[in-house]
This record gives structure tokens, C-alpha cells and sequence, in this order.
């Protein structure tokens, strides 16, 4: 018989129950140790300053619109690059803080790093059923992308997704908008599946049903993103990653279709940089 283990958790004064006690009320998937309020703090504390930020950082950018289709030269464009993927990379890294802080502080004796970093789901996951998962979410991913694009451009609707802003900067900074797709394709995957996937959405499993858990961590993955032109297929590729993470109880597959989409999204514009 398995040992039965009951450990409290900070500030809410939740318990850390034996796993094996709980997974059968949620269809074998592991129910995280930090409570709902715990990951509606951390929601809140990240997306808050993110959305500020972010959208400050737009209107910034918008009100330069004819600097950034000025040309400037090729070095400065290389340097500037770099930089832009260092500092992008920095800025995902902020989707990190709240998940590991958590997880980190948790009063769970005897538990380890290895066993607080797979509560995020960083655990290992059969192969086999993983693959499927893979091909079924990147499929309804890009289904969804491709739909959307055809219904805006069909009903010629004023919309500019990221990818025409990307490709606007790119005519006159290849290498700087080089930098911003590397960032998407190589660190965005993993801090936004850490925080989105791995954290908020077991999170909120804790306060309400499978299916509302899942459209309410896809709509904010889709508002952290500040970019209205992109809301509804970043919103259809959230719902893709929450139930990878729901089916596989591994963040891993959410994080392959992830970087596999981000990286087909810059495999087709990287063309058009160097034209």
C-alpha cells in the first residue's frame, strides 16, 4: 500500500496530498500542490506588468512607424539583432519567476528539485501517446491559423496579425526581426509552456472543471500576447497546448508543438527577410 503523505502548503495552509490518493478523481492526471489563489496571485503579479509593458512598448513602436522602415546598415542591423534576442529572451524569462517561486517555497519535506519541477510538468511521458498528441495539436494549431487567415483575407477584415508586423520591420532590419524569430521559436516555447500550461492551467483545475480550466488559461495565453490581429489563433493554439498537457500530464509535448509552430511561422518569413 502506498505511504500516505500530508505536507502543508505556504500561506493557505492547503495540504500537499499522496498523489496516488487524488489522480483517480482527475483521469490519472496529478493535481499540483499550490492552491487556486496561489495561481491567481501569480496570474495576476505576471500578466499585469506584462500587459503594460507590452502595450506601452507597441504604442512606442507605432509612433516611430517611419524610423523603423528606414534602412540602416548592415552591421548595426546584425549587432542589433543579437541584442534583440538577448533581450527577448530575458523578457520571456519573466513568465518563469511566479511558477518556480511557488513551486520553490511549497513546505513539501522530503520533496526535491526534480519532484517540484515535475509539479510543472517536466516529467517524462510515454512516447507513443506523446507523438499523437504532437501531431493532433500542431495539426489543429495550424488548421486554425490557416482558417483564420483565409476568413480575414476573404472578408478583407482591417486586421494585422504579428507575422505582418514582422514582415513590415523585416523590409528594412532583417537581422534585428532574425533576432525577434529566434526568440519566438527558442525561448518563448519554454517559458510560456512553464508559466501557461505548467503553472495557471493545473492551477485553475484546482477551482473548476476541465473544460472551463482550459478556455480560461487559453484566453489569457492569448491576451499576454497583446496583439488583437492574433487573438483568435493564439487562443485555438492555447486550447491545442492545454489539452496536450491534460493528455500526456507532461508539459513536454505542449512545448514541441509550440516551438514546431512558432518555428513553421518563421521558416516562411525568414525567406521574404532576404529578398
Amino acid at each position: 500500500m502506498r505511504e500516505q503523505r500530508e505536507d502543508v502548503a505556504p500561506e493557505t495552509g492547503a495540504t500537499v496530498e499522496n498523489l496516488g490518493t487524488r489522480e483517480q478523481s482527475q483521469g490519472g492526471r496529478q493535481p499540483v500542490p499550490w492552491s487556486l489563489r496561489q495561481t491567481l496571485t501569480g496570474v495576476l503579479l505576471t500578466l499585469a506588468p506584462w500587459l503594460v509593458f507590452s502595450l506601452g512598448s507597441t504604442a512606442l513602436l507605432g509612433s516611430s512607424t517611419t524610423s523603423a522602415q528606414t534602412v540602416i546598415p548592415r552591421q548595426l542591423d546584425v549587432i542589433m539583432g543579437v541584442a534583440v534576442f538577448i533581450v527577448s529572451s530575458l523578457l520571456e524569462g519573466v513568465f518563469l519567476i511566479a511558477p518556480l517561486v511557488v513551486v520553490m517555497r511549497l513546505r513539501a519535506p522530503g520533496a526535491n528539485w526534480r519532484e517540484r519541477l515535475g509539479w510543472l510538468g517536466l516529467r517524462r511521458t510515454a512516447p507513443g501517446p506523446a507523438l499523437v498528441v504532437v501531431i493532433v495539436g500542431l495539426g489543429a494549431a495550424l488548421a486554425g491559423s490557416v482558417l483564420y487567415s483565409w476568413i480575414v483575407t476573404t472578408l478583407n477584415l482591417p486586421l494585422q496579425t504579428n507575422t505582418d508586423t514582422l514582415l513590415a520591420q523585416g523590409r528594412s532590419q532583417p537581422f534585428t526581426t532574425l533576432g525577434l524569430l529566434a526568440a519566438a521559436a527558442l525561448v518563448a516555447p519554454i517559458c510560456e509552456e512553464i508559466f501557461f500550461r505548467g503553472f495557471t492551467f493545473p492551477g485553475l483545475l484546482k477551482g473548476m472543471s476541465l473544460l472551463p480550466a482550459i478556455l480560461l488559461s487559453s484566453a489569457l495565453f492569448g491576451v499576454a500576447h497583446a496583439d488583437l490581429g492574433s487573438l483568435i489563433p493564439l487562443f485555438i493554439i492555447g486550447l491545442a497546448l492545454a489539452w496536450a498537457r491534460w493528455r500526456t500530464d507532461s508539459l513536454w509535448p505542449g512545448v514541441i508543438i509550440h516551438m514546431a509552430n512558432n518555428t513553421l511561422a518563421a521558416v516562411t518569413i525568414i525567406p521574404l527577410l532576404f529578398k
